[in-house]
């Protein structure tokens, strides 16, 4: 009787573990555990699942120009219509103009309260698949995955399997690091800060540290002269806690930086007045990087993918451009397979095995089963055969 007892106290015990850990699971993975914002300022095509949110920052200049000139009373429409905006609560949206992303990422970090958080660009978007489905292009001081926007309007669910853009694949890294970032690209910070934008600006957020975190400011510069590059795009996944700190110290010296530099901005082209989007993603890797070193910070480091509305291949990269009745597009080798070619800047999501034929004519057995022949054009162009 006592074993028939202890053995019900056991089995009990062992249920009400397993409803826990049930319920753990289900909260983890069902609820509003982890949100990633991708970030736009203007029309551009939808991403949006149960975790990819779209906010347009600077929506509440919305009508004065922008990097893309002056939106239409239409295109401001149909961007309230179709995500949130950086505009309510506690906010910077008046400041897009010179922040760019970053008015969302303070939107973010002040409005929401996911226990997971994320940021990307409508744009840019972080590749968790080990597989690297898409072609990486190479540069000397980074490489990324590439694809055409126009990719997105008809794919972006494949798009999203193809980046396990998923909780059950996202989770998973978060519990072995703190945050999740793009690699970065390698160079030296300070002199390519000096040689593309205004230098005075990152040696003022500099003297900021100096005066502020007196304790950070000698890694700060080592960080910015070392060849170990800068984490691109501020695009992330992370804890919010961890966001919160990073936001908290961010702000505490972006702002005062604008506010010295402001007049001074007014006056700038539109790219350099994006100063302090710029500036971010130094002070976004001297933080991650001085945390790493003195307390134990867990950076993953992953390749992104950028969507671009044009692609022209790296000097001296391997590439052909196919030119058909309905397109002409570049097409790039795929990274993981010997004689498989992909291209990304039309509507059409066009991947294929080809096989070179005597008179340099190319044989393409699409992805659909479908073959094409092309005739060599002229250096690295093909056209379609009748």
């Amino acid at each position: 009787m006592k074993n028939s007892k202890h053995y019900t106290a056991y089995y009990a015990f062992f249920a009400v573990f397993v409803l826990f850990c049930s319920l753990c699971a289900f909260f983890i993975y069902h609820k509003n555990y982890l949100k990633i914002f991708v970030v736009y300022y203007k029309p551009a095509p939808i991403i949006k699942t149960n975790i990819l949110e779209p906010i347009q920052a600077g929506r509440l200049i919305s009508d004065t120009p922008s990097r893309a000139g002056v939106f239409t009373p239409k295109e401001i429409s149909w961007l309230k219509e179709n995500m949130i905006g950086d505009e309510t609560g506690d906010n910077i949206s008046h400041l897009n103009r010179y922040f760019a992303e970053i008015t969302a990422l303070y939107w973010i970090n002040s409005n929401t309260s996911y226990p997971y958080v994320g940021m990307f660009q409508y744009r840019r978007y972080l590749d968790i698949n080990p597989n690297h489905y898409y072609p990486i292009v190479e540069y000397p001081s980074m490489s990324f995955g590439h694809l055409g926007i126009n990719h997105l309007k008809g794919f972006s669910k494949l798009f999203i399997e193809k980046l396990n853009l998923e909780k059950k694949h996202i989770l998973p890294i978060l519990k072995t690091h703190d945050i999740i970032v793009a690699e970065p690209i390698k160079l030296n910070t300070y002199k390519q800060y000096k040689q593309d934008h205004i230098i005075k600006d990152l040696d003022l957020a500099l003297q900021i540290i100096q005066q502020k975190y007196p304790y950070m400011y000698e890694f700060a510069k080592e960080t910015l002269n070392n060849d170990d590059g800068f984490y691109p795009s501020n695009i992330f996944i992370t804890k919010k806690e961890i966001l919160n700190n990073y936001s908290n110290w961010l702000f505490s010296i972006l702002l005062p930086v604008y506010n010295q530099i402001k007049t001074d901005l007014k006056n700038r082209s539109n790219e350099q007045k994006l100063a302090l989007a710029y500036l971010s993603e130094r002070l976004f890797t001297i933080y991650l990087r001085y945390h790493k070193k003195n307390h134990g910070l867990k950076i993953k480091e992953l390749p992104f993918v950028l969507a671009s509305d044009f692609f022209l291949p790296p000097i001296n990269s391997l590439y052909i451009k196919l030119k058909t009745p309905l397109f002409e597009d570049i097409f790039i080798k795929h990274p993981n397979y010997a004689n498989k070619i992909c291209g990304y800047n039309n509507q059409y999501y066009h991947c294929g095995n080809f096989e070179v034929l005597p008179d340099n004519r190319l044989k393409i057995k699409w992805d659909n089963k479908k073959i094409s022949y092309f005739k060599h054009k002229t250096d690295n162009v093909f056209e379609l055969e009748n």
